[in-house]
């Protein structure tokens, strides 16, 4: 029987309207013009030539007076999955964007095979998209990127076509369970983990997080959660989704972790609230203190679709300079680290699973303004370092689609396609109204970061190797009268904006 760890065990027990747990991507082809037309349906009628592997052909089961379970469907029907969306009117990257955001929005039927593919035609240009909506209970971001690499060829030369919804390579399935989920929580930690042990490092790392929070000894913790959480970025939990993208050069991320001993991610942290600040001072709700940041991390050793934990840490205190956000950003990614070094897998996830419980649990019951976590949720979950093709189609983008967890109204996750990272903010537009400006501010920000660390004349260097690499197209949305521009590097869309023709 697969395993259904902790969290995977939270997503479908704590999953309500407003907070579908729905994560996939959003995979736009440029066909080859020779055979452009008809494209679609071709490629889909290859697609459904390849049966459903682990972990796309489980189901969830749900005996009365117990847990839920996953069981293989030997009999998975992938047809019953797969849909062919066609956009009306001029079908631009707004209305594929908005189309997209409202097939996410709903909850998958959990009777069925947990994922649905949608293939959408009638985009500009002779574009087709592909949408995996996937049930995040069952697998990962690092999985879903393990699936999509399987997925997309790396030359235009191989036509062989494959699926989302083949099987994953066995070494990235979930780990048979050596006991049901009702037995160990029913063996309460000591199950958990095998030993006591979980519990004695569970308690540990609430008691550094008391002491960092008291100042005491100089201890070097987490931060407690639900306090510190900057009152921006607010509101009541909504079904309703806002999408927008950019990209950023690779060159440029690397050149500035190069001069400044940081990762990928803190490059991305910093760039990100240096965004946000800009984006809050335009609303007039600029933070007293540091933006808190959750982030998934993998774990080693984890049993279940989600073998991850979600911790969260505070952002660059308001004034600073951009390499100072860095710097403060860089020491506390080292903490984070170093907690995870010192902690059991499954002790990480049951932290995980309380701290995001509890809000979820919250707005369950009916209190939709909720408890705050974090201000954001920002998701790296590795990528392609190529470029990919489908059928002999380019990709022109791999767009992560997401969840926006209890306790948070945004979620950002990037994906690494050839020489670009494509950074995707999902939000309730209720709390983050125009989110199209958040993206245009990345890109600002991130231009902003470069010259401070790397100076004028090296930043230049770099944004001119950069410059060579393939770039999201420029695209802007649709907007209200009177709302200000939005990016030029950005593309976005409400949910709103489109219309499409369905069809089974």
């Amino acid at each position: 029987m697969p395993a259904l760890s902790v969290i995977d065990l939270a997503m479908f027990l704590l999953e309500t309207p407003e907070r579908p747990f729905n994560i996939g991507p959003l995979v736009v082809l440029e066909p080859p013009a020779r055979g452009r037309a008809g494209f679609a349906d071709r490629l889909m009628a290859r697609m459904l030539e390849r049966p459903a592997g682990a972990p796309f052909n489980y189901k969830l089961r749900t005996p009365p007076l117990a847990m839920p379970t996953l069981e293989v469907d030997a009999e998975a029907d992938v047809s019953k999955q797969v849909h062919r969306v066609t956009l009306e009117g001029a079908g631009s990257l707004e209305d594929l964007c908005a189309e997209v955001c409202r097939l996410h929005e709903s909850r998958l039927d959990l009777t069925r095979l947990l994922w649905e593919m949608y293939i959408i035609d009638g985009i500009e240009g002779g574009k087709v998209a592909l949408y995996g909506k996937t049930h995040h209970g069952i697998i990962d971001g690092r999985g879903f990127v393990q699936a999509i690499s399987h997925w997309l060829a790396e030359s235009p030369h191989d036509l062989e076509v494959r699926a989302m919804w083949d099987a994953l390579p066995r070494h990235a399935q979930p780990n048979p369970v050596r006991a049901s989920v009702a037995r160990r929580l029913t063996g309460l930690l000591d199950k958990l983990g095998g030993t006591a042990m979980t519990a004695v490092e569970l308690s540990g790392m609430l008691a550094q997080q008391g002491l960092k929070a008291l100042g005491v000894g100089g201890a070097k913790g987490l931060s407690l959660p639900y306090t510190g959480v900057p009152g921006a970025l607010r509101g009541r939990a909504s079904a309703r989704r806002s999408l927008a993208f950019t990209t950023l050069p690779i060159a440029g991320i690397k050149a500035i972790g190069k001069a400044t001993g940081s990762t990928l991610n803190d490059v991305l942290l910093a760039t990100l609230d240096m965004a946000l600040a800009r984006y809050l001072h335009e609303r007039g709700k600029r933070a007293s203190k540091p933006l808190v940041a959750a982030m998934p991390i993998a774990l080693a050793h984890a049993q279940g679709g989600n073998q991850i934990a979600v911790l969260q840490f505070p952002l660059g205190a308001p004034g600073l300079g951009p390499a100072q956000r860095l710097a403060a950003i860089r020491a506390e990614t080292r903490t984070v680290k170093n907690v995870i070094g010192k902690s059991g897998s499954e002790a990480v996830m049951l932290y995980t699973t309380l701290v995001h419980g509890i809000p979820a649990l919250v707005e369950k019951i009916g209190l939709k303004t909720g408890v705050p976590v974090a201000n954001l949720m920002v998701s790296n979950p590795f990528g392609f370092a190529e470029k990919r093709f489908l059928m002999g189609a380019k990709v022109a983008w791999v767009l992560p689609v997401s969840v926006v967890p209890a306790g948070q109204m945004l979620n950002v996750t990037t994906v690494t396609l050839d020489e670009r990272l494509q950074v995707g903010f999902l939000a309730m537009p209720e709390a983050v109204p125009g989110v199209e400006m958040l993206a245009r501010h990345a890109a600002e920000a991130f231009e902003e970061l470069k010259g401070a660390v790397l100076g004028e004349e090296a930043a230049a260097q770099v944004a001119t190797v950069a410059a060579k690499a393939p770039a999201a197209r420029a695209r802007t949305a649709r907007k209200a009268a009177g709302s200000p521009a939005p990016a030029r590097p950005a593309a976005s869309a409400n949910r709103k904006s489109a219309t499409a023709r369905r069809s089974a």
